[in-house]
Parts: C-alpha cells; sequence; structure tokens
C-alpha cells in the first residue's frame, strides 16, 4: 500500500472537498482509489499462465495455442477499478491497475526471452482500440496502464481494426470469435520481423488476441506471447495444459490524471 503521512492525507482532505470524488474500486467518498482498495490491488508473485485457445471449431484452422500470463483474475477490486477506468474516464485507476500489469509484463518477458533467436528482442504489441471505443474514450486504456507498467520492452506498433465489431461482452464463445474474424490487420511492413509479446486488459475466451496474433503474423511478425492485467474463468486452463514448456518454438510457433467525476461513457463500448 503507497505510504501516506499525515501532509498528503491532508492535502487529499482538502482536494476531496473542492473536487468531490468516490473511489474507483468500491464508492468511498474523498479518494480516487480508498487505501483499501489499494491494499486489495497490490501486485500477486507470481503472475498465473495459462494457455489460450481456439474452440475446438476452429483448432483446424490455427491450432496453436498462446501462452498468456495474467495478474488476478477478473473479479472483486480489479474489475470494478478497470470497468471504472474504461467506462466511466477513472484514468485515476490506472496507476494501482498497471503495476499489476506490470507483473504479467516482466514475468512474461522473463519466460520468453530465453527461448528468442540470438540477437532477437522481444518487443509489446498494445492489442488495438476499437475506432468506436477511442472516439468515446479518447484514449487507448492499455497504453494508459502501460505507462505506470514499470521497466518494459520497446514498444511496437502496427495492428489496427478494419471494420466495426458487435459488443462482444452480449456474445457467446463462437459468436465472439466470428465477430472478431478478419477484423485486425497489420500496417503496411511495420511488424515485419519483429519478436513481439501481445498485452490486452482483460482477456474472457482469448478470440482478441489471437485474432491479433493472425494479422501480426500475416504482417511478418512472430508472437511468442501474451500478458494482460486480468482473465476471466472463461479462459482458465490448468497449467498441466502447457505441458511445462513454456518457451518451446512448438508452443509458439512462428511467422508471426485524474478524470474523477468525468461523466459515463453511455454504452458499454467494447474491445
Amino acid at each position: 500500500m503507497d505510504a501516506r503521512g499525515p501532509i498528503s492525507t491532508a492535502l487529499l482532505d482538502g482536494l476531496a472537498v473542492l473536487l468531490p470524488v468516490e473511489c474507483a474500486g468500491c464508492g468511498a467518498p474523498d479518494r480516487g482509489v480508498c487505501d483499501d482498495c489499494r491494499a486489495a490491488l497490490q501486485p500477486p508473485e507470481p503472475a498465473g499462465h495459462h494457455l489460450v485457445t481456439p474452440p475446438a471449431a476452429r483448432a483446424s484452422a490455427d491450432g496453436r495455442g498462446l501462452p498468456l500470463w495474467f495478474a488476478v483474475d477478473y473479479a472483486g477490486v480489479p474489475k470494478t477499478a478497470l470497468h471504472a477506468l474504461k467506462e466511466s474516464g477513472r484514468v485515476d485507476a490506472a496507476r494501482p491497475l498497471g503495476r499489476l500489469l506490470g507483473v504479467a509484463v516482466t514475468q512474461a518477458v522473463a519466460a520468453l526471452g530465453p527461448g528468442l533467436p540470438s540477437g532477437a528482442m522481444l518487443e509489446t504489441l498494445v492489442v488495438p482500440s476499437s475506432r468506436s471505443a477511442f472516439r468515446l474514450r479518447g484514449y487507448n486504456p492499455v497504453e494508459s496502464l502501460l505507462r505506470w507498467a514499470g521497466p518494459q520492452p520497446r514498444r511496437a506498433t502496427g495492428l489496427r481494426y478494419v471494420r466495426a465489431l458487435r459488443d462482444q461482452a452480449s456474445l457467446g464463445v463462437e459468436e465472439r470469435w466470428a465477430n472478431l474474424r478478419g477484423s485486425v490487420e497489420a500496417v503496411r511492413q511495420r511488424l515485419s520481423g519483429r519478436h513481439l509479446l501481445l498485452v490486452d486488459d482483460v482477456v474472457t475466451t482469448g478470440a482478441t488476441l489471437l485474432e491479433c496474433r493472425r494479422a501480426a503474423e500475416a504482417g511478418g511478425a512472430i508472437v511468442w506471447g501474451s500478458a494482460a492485467l486480468a482473465h476471466t474463468a472463461k479462459v482458465k486452463r490448468t497449467n498441466s495444459e502447457l505441458h511445462g514448456d513454456l518457451v518451446s518454438r512448438q508452443v509458439y510457433g512462428g511467422g508471426k490524471g485524474a478524470e474523477s467525476n468525468r461523466p459515463r461513457l453511455g454504452r458499454r463500448v467494447l474491445d
């Protein structure tokens, strides 16, 4: 938990009078993120890791799993605070959440690094926001989280959505895959020859990550794994599914400031 002296506490109390705010994690008054929620957002050790795989009906198209490192389950305070960041413009929640994401990124890099070819450099590639989501928010939440994630590899860019998507929250597993199929493309030759770690905020079915891998590899990149702040039970896998092999080419393959009272963004936006 962040250490705060009496002067810092007094300043925060005074600011709360001028600019009333509720905790992004629990709704308690007078703090952007209260002390109890900050304690609930402390980085775990170690991060979890699972294998994201396509549904059986789609496995024939690309049967390779994508290793995923994640910091927490998408529940409780992390879920509420992340929802506030994404849906209510609560960028004051980005700092403690970003530290959680940093744990997943750091451990993914440490696990993947030894398997890279000699001289290769692993870079992070953020899953892009859809155009409609970016217009509503004015920022990509994952980029906001990474600003507070601590030391990390160089950032690559070069993915974009090429068509509008339906709201993923209302869709089942197969519908999510159909919705995302062919929706992302690599920008020109920007990713050619690069070694990538995909980064997202929440993973549910894994469809978004695998679509981004497809697009990045079509653009000439090699995608080695992924990292996320949180995952839901829908994508949870037992560690035995990794077969004890976190850096094998057989697994990865290759070819490829606070705005606390900002109004809600209206409809649920989806990426």
